[in-house]
């Protein structure tokens, strides 16, 4: 403190200089930070799910799948029309040709890898579902929809009502020939993009000014199916490809000023039919759409927190003071994140709030004692800001301390996105230590105060109003009060302790979990969910073996026994394998009577039953040492994922130690959902340890005595992993990787409350010689005030963002809101009460009433 104080308040302007000039350096990085998703951030990596879904990615695809629904409207008829086969022609050319997009896993049944074989006089015939000479007529459409019942597609690419018809594909994270990473934006504009193009009856044409060679004037450089026409559409830019001089397909860039953009009749669209996009590109894309709503949230808390701030300190200028310093942190973590190479990821992007509560929590503790200062001392600004930095340096540098380790321990999470948002977070604190401690003391000094008696006179009427509120509650601090709070917190963990057995471990609802149940994205989960036996959850097994043991009956027979226990378990559609579809071809040789519905036993007969499926239709490897056992489950809630690892586990267990092979999860996104659910389950324990124990660690070296420890830290406990976990059950909350992370952000701002509440405690007894319900009576007249004050300000923000229209910012805006409230008043009553039996004067007057006596009247130090 004595080195760090002259250079606060003898070098004032030196200083602020400064911070100026880092404030525009890390200003101008802000405004170059971007949005950056990947899938692969979301990999719990070390998991052996995972290291087998790295090792078949290549040849068994992963888990970043696109599924593109194309139906007919109810009352509009089936698939088998002139006007249905031009779109879903259309769609699955424009999938296969979207940028990232793998062109070797497109399927549709226009895509020349989906084939249909039949028995007839003579052997066998096969070919196309439908032929490459297809043209509309009604012979053609009558055959399609023979060779579509031959090809045993029904409920995988056509639906089971045959009234819509699927287009899967699967993006790659990175270019194989450029290395360029996916820009999933962008993807998922170009996805939406497709959509539109056959769901809305205009289309815009972007018509060049001036010439750009080889297209001239007036040429048509790009079509839009939304309307881009807007205030700033002239300054945006404009992506669009073209054949070069040499007729190859080439990408430039322009301004929107560069084009004229005119509206026009879409050739394309259909009115008949919908479209139905899912996967984990849309999410994002969603999420990135509502990104736009999470600002106005952060707007919003702002105004909020200024108002009631105002109204608290009788100044609207004091106010702005620590609302300010909390958004330049909040523009120095974003600077910091470009300045060191990283996105902001849409899942993180909820942290820079985070970063202002924290900042905004440090800031009114801050303004409150300069506060008191003033109305108490009479002291001017400037005398005001050094007293509060001496009285506060120690418990703020702590509580930032125990932020830091709150959010570090997230590191131990083996999942890219969360650690990310734990390095967000970090670089967000470091700007807190700055503009908090550094600039908001600077500033103070400098607040004008144009009429200080009227400014100190708001300040007594303001105590004097809470003062008998305090009083009332510093009863708490009495043995028998402090006695019954600890047996009643004991009987209520107990409780909840035995509620918290059904806390589940991952998703409880349906469709995505981060967005709202009437998202389109769920709409169109639930349509594909209803109309075809697939989905987008999808679990794959892999069938470890040796090479060519396709042909082997007791390799086939064994993966097919698994797939029959696979189907027949609760929460699975249906299973797709190679001795499934090798069974197919056996019953086709033996004209299709169901007696031969079988798997034959001789190694030449199975020979031709693999023949028509290449490793291309990724049911197995070249050398067929590997082959998939796809399981599509209904939805991903935390029940079905554990029912099916279950029935797959019971399964294993079953076989001889000499099986012939061996099984091995998992890839699919199910497959990584129950690897984070794993590692949920695996780290959640040791990361509350870890974050209790070094914020004990902390609270220690600060105090020096166990007494504090356990007085700060235990209401913290408490509330943290116990009772909010009671609170998830009854919400339907599962526990997820992001509720771990809310724990920890949340612990980090809520462990401030105690620590400011006893190191005033703790001063009023040991150094001041106060009664116990005196000092703490005292306490809350000084900290207890700014925490509730923080606590109501921080909530009435946070539940703003229950109107979100993404779940996940809702969900961590419900245990967000609970954990403030409840640790402010966990720290207010819990911790006197661990207090009122450990903390002990140093030396104690004589002729002082005991603290246990009513006649040991309260008396605040603001009054």
């Amino acid at each position: 403190m004595d080195t760090t104080l002259p250079i606060i308040f003898h070098k004032r302007a030196r200083l602020l200089i400064v911070l100026l000039l880092t404030t525009l350096f890390l200003g101008w990085h802000a405004t170059k930070l971007e949005l950056d998703a990947g899938f692969e951030k979301q990999l719990p990596q070390g998991h052996p799910y995972i290291d087998v879904f790295m090792e078949y990615q290549r040849e068994f695809g992963g888990a970043n799948t696109v599924l593109m629904a194309v139906m007919q409207k109810p009352g509009t008829g089936d698939i088998y029309q002139p006007s249905f086969m031009k779109t879903l022609r259309q769609a699955t050319d424009a999938m296969f040709f979207l940028p990232g997009m793998d062109r070797s896993r497109v399927s549709s049944i226009m895509t020349p890898d989906v084939r249909y074989l039949e028995v007839v006089e003579g052997g066998f015939h096969g070919g196309d579902v439908v032929p490459a000479d297809f043209e509309p007529t009604p012979e053609m459409l009558q055959q399609v929809r023979r060779n579509v019942e031959k090809a045993e597609v029904i409920g995988r690419l056509v639906s089971n009502d045959e009234r819509g018809a699927m287009i899967v594909g699967e993006l790659v994270e990175r270019d194989p020939v450029s290395g360029e990473k996916l820009d999933y934006f962008k993807t998922e504009d170009r996805l939406e993009q497709i959509r539109r193009r056959f769901t809305s009856p205009k289309m815009w044409e972007y018509r060049l000014r001036k010439d750009f060679p080889p297209l001239k004037a007036g040429d048509v450089a790009h079509v839009s199916y939304s309307d881009p026409t807007g205030l700033l559409f002239r300054f945006s830019d404009v992506e669009f490809r073209y054949k070069d001089e040499s007729g190859d397909f080439a990408t430039a860039t322009l301004s929107g000023s560069d084009f004229k953009v005119r509206e026009a009749d879409n050739p394309d669209y259909n009115p008949s039919i919908s479209i139905h996009n899912i996967g984990f590109v849309q999410i994002v894309g969603d999420i990135a759409e509502k990104s736009g709503e999470v600002v106005v949230f952060f707007a919003l808390s702002i105004l909020l927190v200024w108002i009631v701030l105002a109204m608290y300190t009788g100044s609207w200028l004091v106010a702005l003071l620590p609302l300010s310093c909390g958004l330049l942190a909040v523009v120095w973590e974003l600077g910091l994140l470009h300045l060191f190479g990283y996105g902001l990821d849409p899942f993180a992007i909820l942290v820079p709030f985070l970063v202002l509560a924290i900042s905004t929590s440090h800031g009114i503790q801050i303004t409150n004692f300069w506060l008191l200062e003033i109305a108490n001392k009479r002291l001017n600004s400037y005398d005001a800001a050094i007293g509060t930095y001496k009285r506060l340096v120690i418990p703020g540098i702590t509580a930032l301390i125990t932020n830091f380790i709150g959010f570090g321990t997230l590191l131990l999470i083996p999942i890219g996105i969360v650690q990310e948002m734990a390095i967000n977070a970090c670089f967000g604190l470091l700007a807190v230590v700055v503009c908090k401690k550094f600039l908001l003391p600077c500033l103070l000094s400098y607040a004008p105060i144009r009429n200080p008696e009227k400014f100190r006179h708001h300040q007594y009427r303001r105590d004097r109003a809470l003062a008998p509120v305090w009083q009332l509650a510093s009863a708490v601090i009495l043995k028998r009060t402090a006695l019954f709070v600890l047996l009643a917190t004991g009987v209520a963990w107990g409780i909840s302790h035995h509620i918290n057995r059904d806390l589940a471990i991952g998703e409880l609802h349906p469709g995505t979990p981060e967005l709202r149940t009437d998202s389109t994205y769920n709409r169109d989960t639930a349509a594909i969910v209803e109309n075809f036996s697939i989905g987008v959850d999808l679990l794959k097994i892999i069938a470890e073996t040796e090479a060519d043991a396709c042909i082997d009956y007791s390799v086939v027979s064994l993966i097919d026994r698994l797939a029959w226990r696979m189907e027949n378990t609760p929460g699975v559609q249906s299973t797709l394998s190679l001795p499934k579809m090798q069974k197919v071809v056996y019953n086709a040789y033996n004209e299709n009577h169901p007696k031969w519905n079988v798997l034959p036993r001789e190694p030449g007969a199975l020979v031709v039953t693999v023949q028509p499926f290449p490793s291309s239709t990724g049911l197995l490897n070249t050398d067929c040492s590997a082959m998939p056992l796809f399981v599509f489950t209904a939805d991903h809630k935390a029940e079905t994922i554990d029912t099916v690892i279950e029935s797959f586990e019971a399964f294993v267990d079953e076989l001889p130690e000499d099986a012939p092979v061996t099984f091995e999860l998992a890839t699919g996104n199910v497959g990584v959902m129950a690897a984070a659910n794993d590692v949920v389950e695996a780290t959640e324990l040791t990361v509350l340890l870890w974050l209790y124990a070094a914020i004990g660690l902390s609270i220690w070296v600060s105090f020096r005595n166990l007494t504090s420890v356990i007085c700060i830290l235990s209401p913290l406990v408490i509330v943290s992993s116990v009772f909010i976990y009671t609170v998830m059950v009854f919400l339907e909350i599962g526990l997820k990787v992001t509720n771990i992370a809310t724990v920890a952000f949340a612990a980090g701002i809520a462990v401030d409350y105690g620590i400011y509440i006893y190191s005033v405690l703790e001063e009023n007894v040991k150094e001041r010689g106060m009664s116990m319900r005196e000092a703490y009576a005292d306490a809350l007249g000084q900290t207890g005030k700014a925490v509730v004050f923080t606590a109501l300000a921080l909530s009435a923000s946070v539940a703003t963002w229950l109107f979100s229209g993404l779940r996940f910012q809702v969900d961590m805006g419900i245990m967000l809101n609970l954990m403030i409230l409840a640790n402010a008043v966990a720290a207010i009553f819990m911790l006197p009460a661990f207090a009122a039996f450990l903390l002990r004067p140093e030396a104690k007057n004589p002729n002082e009433p005991n603290a246990d006596s009513p006649a040991a009247a309260p008396k605040s130090a603001s009054s």
